[in-house]
């Protein structure tokens, strides 16, 4: 299974750092994604997982690396993805994913960038909610006259370049992020890596992947039919359909089978499952206090 990465200056790379359950997805996200690309496909992981991954996982990955470890802080780890890549030039695709079709058309976006992310550029003109904050806020509140809203489950870049955009990035979100987005916690805002790409991306006018957007978002995810797939990358950012999550199961199973590596069952995703049900619960208490709100 593993590809001559000295003849392909482009791959693919995925992470998982901290809890073993994040590897298991990591495999079946690779699997998914061998699929429907001859490209490799590397994992970036910490030294307790880079153990687990080549005693039980060797055939997944064509090279397994580790995340150096100034990145390994919470919420900042996908800033090393440039640092841990093996590649020339890498496409990012995170371990809560699996690959329903070709992301291969992706590449062509570091034709004219060196970084390209999904999402848009706002400007002040456009006020959206970002993970619980207004755009047009954090504009003011960073000094910009661009914001990059985006989904950091997928994004490319030219690997020499992009260490410096993410070494950026991370001084960003450890120095300025957060300590001026700590009170917004308390009225439900999320402060992760996506706000660091977010005001960085904005500085920079980092590039955007090209539309349609390759990933289901969660308004999208009541109309999946993984027969006729309309999207290729289903990211776990919101709870499937029971039908659409016993068919992935299926279909994990299957490739684990057929890749001769072994499975501890479907545990991993079933727990990230129940996560995003409760994510959507609150998501939905949140919007009817709002909606209550502007009727008193």
């Amino acid at each position: 299974m593993a590809t001559d990465m000295t003849t392909d200056p482009r791959g693919y790379l995925t992470m998982a750092v901290g809890r073993p359950r994040f590897l298991e997805m990591a495999v079946d996200m690779a699997l998914s994604l061998r699929e429907h690309t001859s490209h490799p496909v590397a994992l970036a992981t910490d030294e307790a997982l880079a153990a687990r991954a080549a005693d039980r996982y060797g055939p997944v990955f064509d090279a397994v690396t580790q995340v150096p470890r100034r990145f390994l802080d919470g919420r900042a780890i996908k800033y090393g993805s440039a640092a841990a890549s093996p590649f020339t030039n890498t496409m990012f695709v995170d371990s809560d994913c699996l690959v329903l079709g070709s992301l291969d058309h992706l590449w062509a976006s570091l034709e004219d960038a060196d970084f390209a992310m999904l999402g848009e550029l706002l400007t002040e003109r456009d006020n959206e909610n970002h993970h619980g904050f207004s755009t047009r806020r954090l504009m003011r509140r960073f000094g910009l006259d661009r914001y990059l809203k985006t989904n950091s489950g997928i994004f490319c870049f030219r690997t020499d370049p992009a260490r410096e955009i993410l070494d950026e990035c991370l001084d960003c979100f450890l120095n300025e992020v957060r300590p001026k987005l700590r009170g917004g916690i308390l009225r439900g805002g999320w402060v992760g890596d996506e706000i660091g790409f977010g005001v960085v991306g904005g500085r920079r006018r980092l590039g955007t992947l090209p539309l349609p957007h390759p990933m289901y978002w969660p308004q999208e995810f009541a109309a999946i039919d993984l027969e006729r797939p309309a999207k290729p990358l289903l990211h776990f950012i919101w709870p499937p359909e029971r039908p659409v999550l016993e068919a992935l199961l299926a279909g994990a199973a299957r490739r684990r089978a057929e890749a001769g590596v072994p499975s501890d069952g479907h545990g991993h995703w079933l727990e990230e499952v129940e996560s995003l049900r409760r994510m959507a619960r609150r998501r939905r208490l949140l919007e009817r206090l709002r909606v209550w709100k502007t009727r008193v």
